[in-house]
């Protein structure tokens, strides 16, 4: 097999994921079409500055305005589920 990443011969570890032998940092179990965010301008509904934000989600710093969590163009991520941190918390 090949890296995903360079082209790189990868090799096989033992529970079946492949990592690239030119140590680029590429594995199979990393994600390879990660989505980065837009950013995104508008005019704030509170005070008429110009705010920027990511995929249409935006927050004023001056008069403190925000849109709603579900305006954005993109759904948000998932919560990350790993047991093993919320367990160190308790």
């Amino acid at each position: 097999m090949t890296c995903g990443n360079c082209g790189a011969a990868a090799s096989q570890g033992p529970d079946g994921s492949w990592t690239c032998s030119n140590q680029c940092g590429w594995s199979s179990t990393t994600p390879t079409s990660a989505v980065m965010p837009e950013i995104t301008s508008t005019r704030c509904q509170g005070c008429d500055a110009v705010v920027y934000g990511l995929d249409g989600r935006y927050a004023c710093g001056l008069c403190s305005w925000s849109n709603n969590w579900d305006q954005g163009h993109r759904p948000l991520p998932a919560a990350d589920t790993n047991t093993d941190d919320a367990n160190a918390l308790q």
